[in-house]
């Protein structure tokens, strides 16, 4: 009966919700941990390995934090969008043969233990987009908690075949369905995607699903981008989200997939 508060990290991409902003990810990052540490909060940061090569400045004080855990989010946030693109319509998987994506896995697990001094234990990859084989590398790579399934359904954390645990997000996320920066109700509208609310509904909405899944003896993981909840409403929200997660004990990502005996 825990919660797991999780954030995701990117090196400068030219995305929509980083023309909101000055600073980089990971420093919005190192502002958003501070927050969470004061409501006494653990923190998983899914890093992209170039985040770390081209942002280390910023992200440094991450290292020096207790409360934070550092896992990979791949390594270039599958840019160039033409490469992985060509990758996905050749071989059906963006990450191509399963020879590249376990070269991308070691590059970036190599890189972020190289800053952080730790191994990696936990992983997201970009958009949640894995293929047959990501569950197999990430196991033999060492990672033990894998967080790319979506279910609102699946209240605890599962074992893969493969033997990593998965660690489902089955809560809300922020970045497809909070209302921030371009994504507004007539660009949600335009595009067909949603369903997406105001910080406010968002919000109640998240808290209502940690209540459920807590109060169900399961492990209620949360996505929060700093950038969007920088965005939204300059981290309001996600300060009132951890006001109210301080009601529960909080795990890192790792610490969730340790704990599983399933």
């Amino acid at each position: 009966m825990s919660v797991v508060l999780t954030g995701d990290v990117h090196h400068a991409l030219g995305s929509a919700d980083q023309r909101f902003v000055r600073l980089s990810e990971a420093a919005l990052a190192v502002e958003y941990a501070h927050i969470a540490d004061r409501y006494g909060l653990k923190v998983t940061l899914f890093l992209t390995g170039r985040a770390v090569v081209e942002d280390e400045a910023d992200a440094a004080p991450l290292v020096t934090m207790d409360h934070v855990e550092i896992g990979g989010h791949g390594w270039d946030a599958l840019r160039p969008r033409w490469w992985h693109g060509l990758l996905n319509r050749l071989l059906g998987s963006p990450h191509g043969l399963p020879w590249l994506q376990r070269r991308m896995i070691r590059r970036t697990c190599e890189t972020l233990a190289a800053f952080t001094g730790r191994p990696v234990r936990s992983w997201r990859n970009h958009a949640y987009r894995h293929d047959r084989h990501t569950p197999r590398l990430l196991a033999e790579a060492g990672v033990l908690a894998w967080s790319d399934q979506v279910s609102a359904d699946h209240h605890r954390p599962w074992r893969h075949p493969a033997g990593i645990v998965v660690l489902p997000l089955n809560t809300l996320s922020d970045h497809e369905h909070l209302y921030h920066g371009v994504r507004t109700p007539a660009f949600v509208a335009a595009e067909g995607r949603g369903p997406s609310y105001t910080p406010e509904r968002w919000l109640e909405r998240v808290c209502a699903q940690v209540d459920r899944i807590v109060g169900a003896g399961g492990v209620a993981t949360l996505l929060a981008h700093p950038i969007c909840m920088k965005v939204a409403d300059d981290f309001a929200t996600f300060e009132r989200l951890c006001a109210f997660l301080a009601r529960y004990p909080s795990l890192f990502a790792r610490e969730a997939a340790e704990r599983c005996t399933c």
